[in-house]
């Protein structure tokens, strides 16, 4: 190239006619392509040229294979990004049944359906301006008609069952118009409250939304989800929790807050699985490109209970709670054989399908969280330390004249002066005389340790969400009064699924079965505490609490051994002391005597009328242990009474 332009220079080919005429530069120097300088110059220019086009395409090829090659991944996700999302598909929440496999709590798929008029009115207006616009394309022009046709408002009122006038108010179209003045349409569209979400269908089942969202019609949007239902609510509630908003999710699900729907979340729950969705120019879903993750379901939880009794036992304890005026009432009902709770249940209650309903008194389930003083039902376990030190037998005589004992200057009385008594005698006519000698016979320790041994002071397996450890505290040899207290009750604090286990243990011979509320929890082994014998003497001592003469003759079952103890106790002053007028019922029985099988507990919480165990809760104790043994076929072992014709 260079050596044509050096023979061109020759020729005079890029000489102008004014050089022609004018040889010499301004400078006195010759100018023109003819001149040596003027080649040089020119091939520099090229070089330069070609350098910079080869660098520009260096970078070209460079900026290439950053953005294809080297950095593809991140610009394919940020361009799919505007064509796609990733779509949360909620997974199906598990099932809570009960013994029988009948529905606790089950999770119901619904669906809401709204109307954005916004958007709605947005789509319109296009449709008019693509007619408008394009009078040289009938087909298109055909198109955007007929889906203009299709967005009849009447269509829409008549399957929704809303008004339309209702829906052309808040649409507000306006045919006047210029829909090609893009400032014109946006002031045109509707704003304000309500502009963009207007309910058409609130949560109904899917069958009765697809009346609505099969209409393809524009603006109109409809969300899946599932809302928890509980069949038997009342009944259940404090048992089985409730469900409430999860603050850490992004789409705002809902978590068990709780109960069982917390205690077992991770169970219940499952795995939300993640599906990709292509969006339109509008952000709306079009169709479903893949599954990302899979959805796993949530597992079913079986409870041990029996809805039947759950059913019963709740009532029960309302109609009492209720006659009595009293602050609240609580119960159980545990299997002697298996430690299964077949009842638990708490009045008043509320209902779970309604939150409104709910406070801080009626959620709470009273028998596992709430603790007390249990009164006299712990008087068994001061027998149970008596035998167990050796110094007792069951005959054991032990003189509580005059009827009251002074110690450490308080006064410990009984309500009459019972004199000689043995064991079975201090149960049935719950003698705090010889419960205080009993106690401050053996060493500081021994009534404690055998609480401890059967129970009390740590929490139950069930490991109920917020449960009670309640609290025993040893008492040093010199503290005679705590050590008399705790003989008869005082002085500790206790669960009632507590005494519940603890009397369970009694029932099954001196075997300590953990309580279990799933029949999928894997049972703890369960334990010797006691000597078999010595376990059912004291079983069949407390059968004489049931029959005349005992404080509690209204729990006593017709054609069934009864065994039990009452309760009685006097509430905590928050100010000091102990109220003089407010008193704690409990009663613990144990159904059939000769060989247990069901274990019962209730207590009533400040009852206005009456204020003795055995005339409040011993009652309650009767209605619900006697269709019990019904329905579990259990073997009467009493003859039956017979009616006088």
């Amino acid at each position: 190239m260079f050596d044509r332009l050096k023979k061109n220079e020759e020729q005079g080919a890029y000489t102008s006619v004014k050089n022609l005429k004018n040889k010499r530069g301004f400078l006195g120097k010759a100018s023109g392509a003819s001149s040596r300088g003027g080649f040089e110059q020119d091939k520099n220019r090229f070089r330069t040229i070609w350098v910079i086009a080869l660098v520009i395409l260096g970078l070209l090829i460079a900026r290439a294979y950053y953005l294809q090659v080297a950095n593809a991944q991140f610009y394919q996700d940020k361009g799919d990004e505007l064509i796609t999302s990733v779509r949360t598909q909620k997974s199906y929440r598990g099932m809570i049944t009960d013994r029988n496999n009948l529905p606790l709590a089950v999770s119901a798929p619904l669906a809401t359906v709204s109307f954005s008029p916004h958007d709605y009115a947005r789509e319109y207006y296009e449709l008019k301006r693509i007619i408008i616009t394009n009078p040289e394309s009938p087909q298109l022009v055909a198109r955007m008609q007929k889906r203009l046709d299709n967005m009849d408002l009447t269509t829409l009122a008549a399957a929704a069952n809303i008004s339309v006038t209702e829906l052309k108010k808040v649409t507000a179209i306006d045919d006047s118009i210029d829909v090609t003045d893009e400032a014109a349409v946006k002031a045109a569209l509707p704003s304000g409250a309500g502009s963009h979400y207007l309910p058409l269908l609130n949560k109904v089942t899917p069958e009765i939304a697809q009346s609505v969202s099969t209409l393809d019609f524009p603006g109109v949007y409809e969300k899946n989800f599932f809302q928890r239902y509980y069949p038997q609510p009342q009944p259940n509630s404090q048992l089985l929790g409730f469900m409430g908003q999860n603050v850490s999710d992004p789409e705002g699900g809902y978590e068990g807050r709780a109960g069982i729907e917390r205690q077992y979340e991770t169970e219940l729950a499952g795995d939300d699985g993640k599906v990709l969705v292509l969006k339109d120019a509008k952000q709306n879903s079009l169709k479903e490109i893949k599954q990302i993750e899979p959805e796993i379901p949530g597992k079913d939880v079986a409870l041990t209970i029996d809805s039947r009794l759950q059913y019963l036992l709740y009532k029960e304890l309302e109609k009492a709670g209720r006659l009595q005026k009293a602050r609240w009432s609580t119960g159980m009902i545990v299997d002697v054989q298996t430690g299964e709770v077949l009842a638990l249940s708490t009045w008043p209650s509320f209902n779970s399908n309604n939150l409104n309903e709910m406070t801080g008194e009626n959620q709470r389930n009273r028998a596992l969280l709430d603790v007390f003083e249990p009164g006299s039902v712990m008087k068994p376990f001061t027998v149970a330390a008596a035998l167990d030190s050796g110094k007792y037998t069951a005959t054991t005589l032990i003189d509580t004249n005059p009827g009251s004992i002074r110690v450490r200057g308080y006064t410990i009385r009984d309500h009459n002066n019972l004199g000689m008594i043995n064991m079975g005698t201090l149960l049935q006519k719950s003698s705090n005389v010889a419960s205080t000698k009993i106690a401050l016979s053996l060493p500081p320790d021994a009534i404690t340790n055998m609480q401890r041994q059967f129970g009390f002071g740590s929490k139950t397996p069930l490991q109920f969400p917020g449960e009670g450890s309640g609290l025993v505290v040893t008492p040093k040899e010199k503290e005679t009064s705590r050590r008399a207290t705790l003989s008869y009750g005082y002085g500790l604090e206790a669960t009632l699924a507590q005494v519940a286990q603890a009397y369970s243990a009694l029932a099954a011979g001196g075997v300590m079965h953990p309580l279990t509320l799933t029949k999928d929890d894997k049972l703890q082994p369960s334990k010797r505490i006691m000597a078999h014998e010595q376990a059912m003497s004291i079983v069949q001592m407390m059968e004489s609490v049931t029959e005349p003469g005992g404080t509690a003759k209204g729990a006593a079952i017709d054609g069934y051994r009864v065994a039990g103890k009452t309760g009685t106790s006097r509430r905590v002053n928050p100010k000091g002391g102990y109220y003089t007028d407010q008193y704690r019922n409990v009663f613990a029985g144990i159904a059939p005597a000769s060989n247990p099988r069901l274990v019962g507990v209730m207590l009533i919480e400040d009852p206005r009328v009456q204020i003795y165990a055995g005339l409040t809760v011993a009652p309650v104790f009767h209605n619900v242990m006697k269709e019990a043994l019904r329905l579990y076929n259990v073997p009467l072992d009493k003859p039956l009474k017979t009616i006088a014709q």
